[in-house]
């Protein structure tokens, strides 16, 4: 006779919902369910299991805990975190999101908690579980926040200079989408292709979702991310490039002559609100050593004394405030609107057809990034999405604002059908290269800019060398195979005309010289054909003088990115290429090394080599290496999808890679299993057919409560 617990068991064995992990020879995670929720639940677990460590640290991001697993640096995002003001609103912001997402959320977070209970020795703070879905809701708020600027500007504004704020980024991604007007075949081509970081804390990650709800995609995610933030899915695919428009309005407040803590608005004095925050800073002697990814099981845990400090935050209506000795200025941005994001996120990858997508943008909870699209009934768009506050005539936007009159408050946001964007043109093709708005397409069937309000900084997304490239490539062809699309991808060469032009103009035209070994820099210089293959002779040196140049001269390195002239003066130049050629010499004893004998990337400690330079359509940034004398590679490509979409085939074909792998684990077989596919421009075949990918071994089998 079975006990009355025994059978509660039972029943409760019956009740739970089943989730299916399954890897292929890669390691990449295949996961089935019933509901949504439950394959949010095995996402979660699966990443967990590839990458906890990572996952820790956005968790702890979320809850206002990153000073104590990494120090300063952890807890001066703690600080902007409670700057934000997301902590103040995220509870009602929560409640209001659909009952469908929270689920989601709630799921992913139940995942979370399965697995730091069945690994206890994993986890890096006790205090950090168990999560909520309303922690990881705040995790994209305040990754987001950070996004667009507004760290930027904060940190502008604290060094006493907010008028030499503008917004830049120095990376880039590339989205490319063909219609069969422009392919050989007939069919529609899409390319996913996001640059960051290869090895940082946002680490691309892949995973296949399938439920029997009709979650069905293939995608890109970052460390906390319930749904892809770039994928396929059977009907449509889509993916992201940054852009930086004037996200961020800073106001200069005037305070009452006795009473700082009143400031004037419309005439009258006003409160300054403030409330009072508590920060953890553990002590660490290399809190460094946390980003570099350890084993997930047994990760390092933080050592080192606990100090706590407080704060108080005052917020004006115009935002929050910052004090300095320059004077006291206010911030204003769409934090208000992040909380939608896993909600549009996770609605663009349910959509079935183009009108679905659309209406999943217009929840506008994602607050920047071009979006390029394409799906099988041979839609092709793209749009630069963005959370711009409807501005008007009278002041000058891009710089410090009066911080007295309640007319400069936002009363609204521009509309997605407000932004500029193209749908099907008739020359086939739309992109985005992180490159201006208004040179997406053809030029004759671009967004027009006079057509929109010039308030909101679109001259700060300038045109750029990937730009004038991929319009040499796409204008040379009529049709475009399948072929040549992935040869415009992997694309190593400069543009004849673009802003490299002036770069290279500023060292080619120095004066000849008497001296041989500056004599001998120049020549090569001179001759460089604008490749960044890894034969080039010319590659290295250019690079490693122009990387130097630049720093010295106070330019960061987007100046490669530019439209227009560069200056440096030619003393800088002179410098820059005898420091170039003498670092050269020393470790290589040439000064015209190719480019694959200097520029690798490191993975446990073993060099690979790795061509391709900034800016190109198959990028690489590089770091020159004193101590060991070589271009580190830090940045490029960093999650490859070619999709081909069909109307004959009820899927589209896939190829896609990382740079490393799918595991953030160094001890696991697929921490770097995908890097000699990555190396030589290869990709590695994926389908979307889920009775095909059951085919995989069977890893794990979770009960989801």
């Amino acid at each position: 006779m079975k006990s009355a617990a025994a059978i509660l068991c039972g029943l409760a064995s019956l009740w739970a919902q089943s989730v299916e992990i399954r890897r292929d020879s890669f390691g990449t995670p295949y996961i089935f369910g019933k509901t949504d929720a439950d394959c949010a639940y095995g996402l979660a677990w699966a990443h967990a299991e590839d990458d906890f460590l990572r996952l820790q640290y956005m968790v702890a991001l979320g809850k206002g805990r990153l000073g104590r697993l990494i120090g300063k640096a952890g807890a001066a995002m703690d600080y902007f975190a409670h700057f934000t003001g997301t902590f103040v609103l995220s509870p009602l912001q929560y409640d209001s999101l659909s009952p469908q997402i929270r689920n989601i959320l709630e799921a992913y977070a139940e995942g979370l908690n399965a697995f730091a209970q069945a690994y206890p020795e994993a986890v890096l703070d006790k205090k950090l579980f168990p999560v909520r879905g309303e922690d990881l809701m705040r995790g994209y708020m305040i990754v987001l926040a950070g996004m667009i600027g507004t760290g930027q500007a904060l940190q502008h504004t604290l060094a006493g200079h907010p008028e030499r704020y503008e917004f830049r980024v120095n990376a880039g991604s590339n989205a490319i989408a063909l219609s069969s007007r422009k392919t050989a075949d007939g069919n529609t081509y899409l390319l996913i292709n996001p640059h960051v970081p290869i090895e940082g804390v946002m680490r691309w990650y892949e995973a296949f979702i399938h439920s029997e709800e009709g979650w069905h995609v293939l995608g890109g995610f970052f460390p906390g991310m319930v749904s892809p933030g770039l994928g396929t899915t059977p009907y449509l695919g889509w993916g992201v490039t940054f852009n930086w428009p004037d996200f961020v309005d800073i106001y200069r407040l005037t305070l009452h002559p006795k009473n700082p803590r009143l400031y004037r608005i419309d005439g009258r004095w006003d409160t300054l609100r403030a409330r009072k925050v508590r920060l953890e800073v553990r002590l660490m002697r290399n809190p460094h050593a946390f980003a570099q990814g350890w084993p997930v099981l047994r990760p390092p845990h933080p050592k080192g004394p606990v100090i706590r400090i407080r704060k108080t935050i005052e917020t004006s209506a115009f935002g929050p405030v910052v004090r300095t000795k320059t004077g006291v200025y206010a911030l204003r941005f769409p934090i208000e609107k992040l909380y939608r994001a896993p909600q549009q996120w996770y609605h663009m990858s349910k959509a079935r057809n183009f009108s679905e997508f659309y209406a999943a943008l217009c929840l506008q909870g994602i607050p920047h990034f071009n979006i390029v699209y394409a799906d099988r009934s041979d839609t092709i768009f793209y749009l630069f999405n963005a959370a711009l506050p409807e501005r008007g005539p009278g002041y000058d936007w891009q710089r410090v604002l009066p911080g007295d009159s309640s007319a400069l408050l936002w009363k609204r946001y521009l509309s997605i059908a407000e932004l500029p964007q193209v749908l099907a043109p008739r020359c086939g093709y739309v992109f985005s290269v992180n490159n201006s708005p208004f040179a997406t397409t053809c030029p004759e069937e671009a967004p027009n800019p006079e057509a929109f309000p010039p308030y909101h900084g679109w001259q700060w997304n300038r045109h750029n060398n990937r730009e004038h490239r991929f319009y040499e490539l796409i204008r040379a062809q009529e049709r475009v195979s399948w072929e040549a699309f992935r040869a415009i991808k992997y694309d190593r060469q400069y543009p004849k005309e673009g802003p490299i032009r002036s770069l290279w103009l500023a060292f080619a035209s120095l004066p000849d010289t008497s001296y041989t070994l500056l004599e001998e820099a120049l020549r090569l210089v001179r001759s460089w054909d604008f490749s960044g293959l890894s034969d080039s002779r010319a590659a290295a040196l250019l690079t490693l003088a122009a990387s130097y140049a630049l720093k010295k001269a106070n330019l960061p390195a987007y100046n490669w990115l530019e439209e227009g002239q560069i200056a440096l003066p030619p003393s800088l130049c002179w410098e820059a290429l005898a420091y170039a050629a003498r670092q050269l010499k020393r470790f290589y004893d040439r000064i015209d090394p190719p480019l694959a004998a200097v520029q690798a990337i490191e993975v446990k400690s073993k060099r690979h080599a790795l061509d391709g330079l900034p800016e190109q359509l198959a990028p690489t940034y590089a770091e020159w290496d004193e101590k060991k004398g070589f271009l580190r590679v830090l940045a490029g490509d960093t999650y490859i999808q070619f999709v081909r979409f069909s109307r004959e085939t009820p899927y589209p074909y896939i190829e896609s890679v990382l740079p490393l792998g799918v595991s953030g684990d160094p001890t696991s077989p697929h921490y770097d299993d995908q890097l000699p596919l990555y190396r030589t421009r290869r990709c590695k075949p994926m389908s979307l057919d889920p009775a095909y990918n059951r085919q995989y071994p069977l890893v794990r089998t979770l009960q989801r409560p």
